[in-house]
């Protein structure tokens, strides 16, 4: 299975310390140069994970060299975007609405971290996701209060 993701699940994984999920679910996932290079950019706005940077399981693809780009998305989601639609890639995470919808339209498939966490729970490798669900919220995730409502 290929999965590309983009900035904001790992950093929001890596915060609740669930990085390793990706890994358990998935084997390896594949992050595009420009979201390396945002985790990079970011970290005086949040402590970088070594993990993010030098886990094997998490591999760096270059740019593909015709991204098209958009106004309304951030270079990260551009890339992944286009690199899952360029490898056919089996599944895109990304949690913006804006990249959600473009990656839609390209007939891709999406999840985002709450599906993650979700499908972990799933799959037996989280408990119960009500304990995650609040340390997002706490590391300034927003999350929509139906899926409180019925997960939190």
């Amino acid at each position: 299975m290929r999965v590309v993701v983009n900035t904001s699940p790992l950093i929001a994984l890596e915060r609740i310390g669930q990085l390793d999920l990706l890994r358990r679910m998935y084997g390896v996932v594949v992050r595009p140069q420009s979201v390396l290079d945002e985790l990079k950019a970011g970290r005086g706005a949040y402590e970088l994970s070594p993990l993010l940077e030098q886990a094997d399981w998490i591999r760096t693809e270059p740019d593909p060299s015709d991204m098209n780009w958009r106004r309304e998305l951030g270079a990260g989601e551009t890339a992944a975007i286009t690199l899952a639609v360029k490898t056919r890639a089996d599944l895109v995470i990304l949690d913006d609405l804006p990249a959600r919808l473009v990656a839609q339209a390209q007939g891709l498939t999406i999840t985002g971290t709450l599906g993650i966490l979700l499908a972990a729970q799933e799959a037996g490798f989280v408990a119960d996701v009500k304990e995650l669900f609040r340390a997002l919220q706490d590391a300034g995730f927003r999350i929509p209060a139906s899926l409180l409502e019925k997960y939190g």
